[in-house]
């Protein structure tokens, strides 16, 4: 084989570095028929480029590597991350909801509970006037009328509403021993146990022994709630057992073996904390991982004794803490160091037991009521004659917004996240829900689409044009007031509630059975075997049967026969004493 084969056979650049190949092309040894057989070979690899306009052959088109899909994103694993997920819609809107109100008026004294849906559908409010309205903003009018009123325990105030986070469950605390838990049309579906009031020890209670003040749902487990009481305990209930608590966390004061009234009560978001604070002014936190005998934390002193705090919400990274005390004070603590708060506002007066305080849903403010104070003209100023929402600064508590509710004090404050919508409860009974009408959704928007029926009727006849003497009134005599009827007022038709409306079990004929008791064929035999029956007889008359066996044979009264052979009775002497 020669070397001009030889070398078509390898590449051109075999053996040499770069530019060794274009010094061996220019030398003047280079043998010019070498070279064009390299041009032939190099021609034979290389595919000829298509003209513009050409479509290239197959084998120029070579496929392309699979590109790596993108990552995914990670599953939210905690409720602070669940939290940015659900309000990420509201980081961008800096201002409150605050352009646009209706106002809810059916409540007659202070409406001291407020639950909403997490869907928004529907509101829950309880007041002290003892009942509770379920409000449903889809079937709602202009008219905004509740649909259902129910009274869970009567004279008692309403404490507390609360919608379960993931079922359609109503928890109902009032001031009474006992939880209530409703569905989702208002139906009772558990009573819980009331404890023994004679036990000391309320660690042996099955239930509260005097008035619940709060309580709440789990925030994870939609099964379980808690409740606290003046009875100095916390106790965490299942749902589904409602003969007694799970857990019992009993509360005691700084003095050795006192007890204190429970005034609010939270969880954290995550679940592994328990927070609660005492009318003797003490903070709690108790770790849901640990032993729940003694509390993880205590301070002593964090509200003015007396007054502790009415309300205690967790900012969703669970590193925050504000507290509004019944002192006029808002403070705000940090939980992985709660010896002293970081900020302090004593200028927030409080007009009542159930004063909120909550995180904004992008958890840059907090939210609260105040009271209104007599006296004073600016209804702007914190101490105003107006009952305001006021939104702090979640870092320093500087006020950043001041909005007037009514002339008496705030009660509930909620905002909703899904609807961007604030809600508001009052001392004269109103609640106020405020949007925006461009960053609003749903609520109270959608119950305003629907305008109210005119239940007017145009067709009927106008009396006054066909009866002249349709607005003479009817003279009825004095004393036919009360006899007299007017045919035309008619008692008004109300629904019928089936339960109340239920027809009365007949007896059972025959054979007992799905735990009924019957009626044997024995029994109307045994009846008229037995000949008297003591319930018809007289007693008087029976008493009388034995009057002159009594006196023939004296078997009781035969020691008297001698000493007091004839009875003697007791002169009557008023006629003396008259005279005298």
């Amino acid at each position: 084989m020669d070397e001009a084969a030889l070398r078509a056979m390898l590449p051109s650049g075999f053996g040499q570095a770069s530019g060794e190949t274009e010094a061996y092309a220019g030398s003047e040894h280079a043998d010019e028929s070498e070279f064009a057989d390299d041009d032939e070979f190099e021609d034979e690899d290389e595919e000829p480029v298509p003209e513009r306009g050409e479509p290239a052959s197959e084998a120029a088109v070579e496929p392309s590597e699979p590109q790596a899909e993108a990552p995914a994103e990670p599953l939210p694993k905690t409720p602070a991350e669940l939290s940015e997920i659900q309000w990420a819609h509201l980081a961008g809107y800096a201002n409150m909801p605050l352009t646009q109100s209706i106002v809810l008026k059916d409540h007659t004294k202070t409406v001291s509970a407020l639950g909403i849906d997490p869907s928004g559908a529907r509101l829950a409010t309880g007041s002290h006037d003892y009942l509770v309205k379920l409000w449903d903003f889809g079937g709602m009018t202009t008219s905004l009328r509740t649909f259902k009123s129910f009274e869970p325990a009567e004279n008692y105030p309403v404490v507390q509403l609360a919608f379960s986070p993931y079922s359609k469950n109503l928890l109902c605390l009032c001031a009474s021993t006992q939880a209530r838990v409703y569905d989702y049309d208002g139906h009772e579906i558990a009573l819980y146990k009331k404890g023994d009031v004679f036990m000391r020890d309320m660690r042996h209670t099955t239930g509260h022994i005097s008035d619940i003040t709060c309580g709440g749902w789990h925030p994870v487990d939609d099964q379980v709630f808690y409740t606290a009481g003046s009875d100095s305990t916390v106790r965490l209930w299942d749902m589904h057992h409602q003969r007694s608590q799970t857990t019992v966390i009993v509360v005691r004061s700084k003095e050795r073996g006192t007890k204190t009234k429970v005034t609010a009560a939270t969880f954290a978001p995550d679940a592994k904390s328990i927070l609660a604070s005492g009318q003797d002014g003490t903070l709690y936190v108790w770790s849901t991982t640990g032993n729940l005998a003694r509390p993880s934390h205590t301070v002593h002193e964090a509200h003015a004794p007396g007054c502790g705090a009415t309300s205690l919400t967790v900012s969703a990274c669970g590193t925050k803490l504000a507290s509004r005390g019944a002192d006029d004070t808002v403070k705000l603590w940090d939980l992985r160091q709660l010896r002293t708060p970081l900020h302090v506002r004593d200028d927030m007066p409080n007009g009542g037991d159930h004063t909120d305080v909550l995180f904004s849903p992008n958890g840059r403010q907090l939210l609260t009521g105040t009271a209104s104070v007599q006296g004073s003209t600016a209804p702007t100023d914190l101490r105003g004659e107006w009952g305001q929402i006021v939104a702090l600064s979640a870092e320093d508590l500087r006020t950043e917004l001041v909005h007037p509710v009514d002339r008496t004090s705030v009660q509930r404050v909620q905002w909703h996240p899904r609807l961007n919508q604030v809600f508001a409860t009052t001392r004269s009974g109103d609640v106020h829900i405020y949007y925006d009408t461009e960053a609003s959704q749903l609520g109270a928007k959608l119950a305003l689409r629907k305008r109210a029926r005119d239940r007017t009727n145009h067709y009927a006849a106008d009396p006054s044009t066909t009866d002249p003497y349709a607005d003479v009134p009817i003279m009825v005599p004095e004393e036919e007031e009360d006899d007299y009827f007017d045919p035309v007022y008619k008692k008004p038709q109300f629904p019928r509630d089936p339960r109340n409306t239920r027809v009365p079990e007949r007896p059972l004929e025959g054979r007992g059975k799905n735990g009924r008791i019957g009626r044997s064929e024995l029994q109307p035999l045994v009846a008229e075997l037995w000949e008297g029956d003591l319930r018809a007889e007289d007693p008087r008359e029976a008493l009388l049967k034995y009057a002159d066996k009594a006196k023939k044979d004296p078997r009781f009264t035969s020691v008297y026969a001698k000493t007091q052979p004839k009875t003697i009775f007791a002169e009557d002497d008023t006629e003396s004493r008259d005279a005298q």
